[in-house]
């Protein structure tokens, strides 16, 4: 997981901080951070992140909790 991390920044910030560097121009910067993102997020397609599921909506499905928020009265 730290591996993974370590490699994900390297791949954004190197060619991002090179280009600032030998460009000194925000124009071609952001370009280039944008671009190194997304190779960086493909790198490594088995993340927890992608795993984890939500298994509940959040709806709260007891009926005695009706009336409890102000907008229903």
């Amino acid at each position: 997981m730290i591996y993974e991390t370590i490699i994900k920044i390297s791949v954004i910030l190197i060619p991002t901080w090179c280009t600032a560097y030998v460009t000194d121009k925000m124009i071609y910067v952001i370009p280039m951070l944008a671009a190194c993102t997304v190779v960086a997020t493909s790198l490594f397609t088995t993340s927890d992140a992608r795993n984890r599921r939500v298994e509940e909506d959040g709806f709260k499905k007891d009926i005695e909790d009706w009336g409890s928020r102000k907008d229903d009265g």
